[in-house]
């Protein structure tokens, strides 16, 4: 066989190996952090779990499907619990706990819980469902990755924006996180 042919053909094999590898899905391992953005909708399930008043607090928990687009692809289902203050404070605190499964831009399917502490305005109110605007804190539960999402840690923001929920969020992966040293 010719030199050249040889080295010829063992180049372009090494090419489209390494396009091969740049292609398929990836692992979570340590490293560089990884922006997520996009936006969520959410749909409430009803009834409402529960629903209870003390003084001026309107106390309720309730589900929280919610649907992410962007960076995150995938479902998240979330207990939320809401109080609201509309006779002195006109503000609304959610706490969500919850589990997103799906993907990450770039990394295989996986699975990880999270904690979400949303203030909500609630000055304009009564208001139509969804639109009352609100900004919020997102955390994962470190440990809690399974799939292509073990190992995750990190979190963001969620906040209303003209389309629906935006969120941005920022994940970092194994020895990069506190509960994975």
């Amino acid at each position: 066989m010719n030199y050249r042919a040889l080295a010829i053909s063992i180049a372009l094999a090494s090419s489209a190996a390494g396009l091969m590898t740049i292609a398929q899905p990836r692992r979570a391992g340590a490293g560089a952090e990884t922006r997520a953005v996009g936006t969520l909708t959410t749909v409430f399930p009803s009834p409402d779990i529960a629903q209870r008043t003390q003084g001026d607090l309107a106390i309720l928990s309730r589900y929280a499907v919610n649907t992410y687009t962007g960076s995150l692809q995938g479902t998240a289902v979330a207990l939320q619990t809401v109080v609201r203050d509309d006779a002195v404070e006109h503000k609304a605190f959610h706490t969500n706990t919850g589990i997103f499964w799906g993907t990450l831009e770039g990394f295989e399917p996986g699975s990880f819980s999270f904690v979400v502490h949303n203030v909500v305005d609630r000055s304009g109110c009564p208001c139509p469902p969804g639109l009352t605007p609100f900004e919020g804190k997102f955390v994962v539960v470190e440990g809690t990755g399974k799939g292509g999402l073990e190992g995750i840690c990190g979190g963001g923001i969620v906040k209303t924006g003209a389309a629906g929920t935006d969120y941005d969020y920022t994940f970092r992966f194994g020895k990069d996180c506190k509960a994975d040293d």
